[in-house]
C-alpha cells in the first residue's frame, strides 16, 4: 500500500486494513455498475467507503492523541475511531507515532457489541496482547511495505 499524507501526517494502511479497505472498495465499485445513483448513495457499502475515507482523512489527521480517539490498557498505544462518520458499530483502530508523524491504520473492527466475545474491542484486545502486531513503528512499517512487495512480485510473476 503507498501511503499518502494529510494534514502533515503519512498515512499507511497495515496488511489487516488494507485487506479490509481493497474488499470494500471493489464491492464498492461494483455495486456503482449495477445500482441507480440513489441506490448507490444510499447503500451501506457506500457509506462505510465515506465514513472510512473521512474518518482517516480528517478527522484521525486533526490530532490522533485527541481524548475521543484514547484507549485503555491493554489498548493503550492505539486510538480507534468511532462515529465520526463511521456507521455505528464500526470501529477503526490504529497507531501513531507524534515523533514521525505516522499514522498506521491496524484494523475495521465490527461489530461493537459491549459484553459478547466476538465484540470488537474484545477481538482487537486479544490481537495485541498476543502480540500480532509488532510494537515499534519501524518494524510496523516493514509489515505493511512487504506486503505490498509479495503483492507486487505476484502481479509480475502472472504476467510473465
Amino acid at each position: 500500500m503507498n501511503s499518502f499524507t494529510s494534514d502533515g501526517w503519512r498515512i499507511f494502511f497495515y496488511p489487516l486494513f488494507d485487506k479490509q479497505w481493497v474488499e470494500l472498495s471493489h464491492r464498492v465499485r461494483t455495486l456503482k455498475t449495477e445500482l441507480s445513483k440513489q441506490e448507490f448513495m444510499t447503500h451501506a457499502d457506500v457509506k462505510l467507503l465515506k465514513g472510512l475515507n473521512i474518518g482517516i482523512k480528517e478527522k484521525i489527521t486533526q490530532d490522533p492523541f485527541a481524548s475521543h480517539f484514547i484507549l485503555h490498557k491493554p489498548l493503550h498505544r492505539y486510538g480507534r475511531l468511532k462515529k465520526m462518520g463511521l456507521p455505528a458499530r464500526y470501529r477503526l483502530f490504529f497507531r501513531a507515532f507524534k515523533e514521525q508523524k505516522i499514522i498506521i491504520i491496524i484494523w475495521l473492527g465490527f461489530p461493537r457489541k459491549e459484553g459478547d466475545k466476538n465484540d470488537c474491542y474484545q477481538v482487537f484486545a486479544k490481537k495485541v496482547t498476543n502480540i500480532d502486531f509488532p510494537e515499534n513503528v519501524e518494524e510496523l512499517l516493514a509489515e505493511c511495505e512487504v506486503t505490498d512487495f509479495q503483492e507486487e512480485k505476484k502481479d509480475s510473476v502472472k504476467t510473465k
